[in-house]
């Protein structure tokens, strides 16, 4: 059993043709059975695919010393492609992003062995200059995700990119006060209106969230998030996928909308094209609407942001105002991990061990009292 290079003693123009047509570049050859008279077996790789074929060999004969060479070969571009493809089903969107930082990193490091790669070679890249801190993390997460799926399959022994953290800051992202909020929910033209805008600023919905609710995702005083909006019959991540209890504010707002209509129409209609939700800009000229009128004869006009700010309004007044634990928050928002939250805003958390000592005081103490 070998594997072989097919290109091999080739010129260089014709190794770009066969690069150019995605020609398979690696063949592995096995009998089965013993003997020269043992039927041949073949079986060909692309390009970059060499470990996978080393991989299969080293399976098929049980060999150290075949494992080894898949150590010795596997490129980070090899691992890009196996994390992709395992992460294949989740939405649509979320694989064309991390499709765009996996090019980056494949970009600076896909050709490369993954054993000849160190980490200060990696955390200079990952502090390159020109590209925005958030970007710059996403990519150091991926290849560290390809490479801890490396790991786990046993293709190769270390991750490079252990210790490296790429720091965000505290940006600020602009929201409004729970004020303000509840002033452009009282200056809201319609009903309408002020539900959607309503359950973005007091429930945290992204606001394609809000335009794939249906009548009956509202059940009981608990609204079921199942769609992100992005063309799919699915959130963003499984995460997003959640059920909200609606503020007791919102509530009345929401079951308006609801009347007699069936539970598969939508819960925010269009009210131009039938049978249709509310268009992707709606809620942008709904807050602008709400802003205009709320600052008519008012000393301090409250800013205008776009619909997404609600969203961040949500987390900001949960989180500076309300003293919410960053777990609930982040459970209530959807996102993927609670390290999304305490990046983006784990500032807004209250400060200081104090408010946690007050609250396990005021738990003990009557209990003290009584023993």
């Amino acid at each position: 059993m070998t594997v072989h290079d097919l290109w091999a003693g080739l010129s260089k123009a014709e190794i770009a043709e066969k690069r150019a047509k995605n020609a398979p570049r690696w063949q592995r050859r096995w009998r089965e059975g013993t003997g020269r008279e043992a039927p041949q077996r073949k079986q060909s790789y692309k390009e970059h695919q060499k470990a996978q074929a080393y991989q299969d060999d080293a399976a098929q004969m049980g060999r150290p010393k075949a494992r080894s060479l898949v150590r010795g070969s596997v490129t980070v571009g090899t691992l890009l492609d196996r994390h992709l493809a395992a992460k294949a089903d989740r939405a649509p969107g979320t694989v064309e992003v991390d499709r765009n930082h996996a090019g980056h990193v494949r970009r600076a490091f896909g050709d490369r062995v993954v054993s000849t790669l160190d980490t200060t070679e990696v955390e200079i890249w990952s502090a390159r200059p020109g590209v925005a801190a958030e970007s710059r993390k996403k990519q150091v997460e991926i290849l560290r995700a390809a490479i801890k799926r490396g790991i786990r399959d046993r293709l190769v022994d270390s991750d490079p990119t252990e210790g490296i953290v790429v720091s965000l800051g505290h940006r600020e992202r602009p929201a409004y006060s729970s004020a303000q909020l509840m002033a452009i929910l009282a200056a809201a033209s319609t009903d309408f209106d002020r539900a959607l805008l309503g359950v973005l600023g007091l429930m945290g919905l992204r606001s394609g969230e809000a335009r794939s609710l249906l009548i009956g995702d509202l059940r009981g005083g608990v609204l079921s998030v199942k769609n992100g909006g992005a063309g799919t019959d699915t959130t963003k991540t499984r995460a997003s996928r959640r059920m909200l209890p609606v503020p007791a504010t919102v509530l009345p707002w929401l079951e308006t909308l609801v009347d007699d209509r069936p539970s598969t129409a939508w819960l925010f209609a269009s009210p131009r094209k039938k049978d249709s939700s509310i268009a992707e800009q709606y809620a942008n000229q709904a807050l602008a609407r709400a802003v205009a009128r709320a600052n008519q004869g008012c000393d301090e006009a409250i800013p205008r942001y776009t619909a997404h700010a609600l969203r961040h309004t949500f987390a900001a007044i949960s989180l500076s105002e309300a003293g919410a634990d960053l777990l609930a928050v982040s459970r209530a928002m959807g996102h993927a991990r609670p390290s999304i939250t305490l990046d983006r805003y784990g500032h807004l958390a209250p400060a200081g061990l104090g408010p946690l000592m007050t609250k396990i005081d005021e738990l003990v103490a009557p209990l003290a009292k009584a023993a």
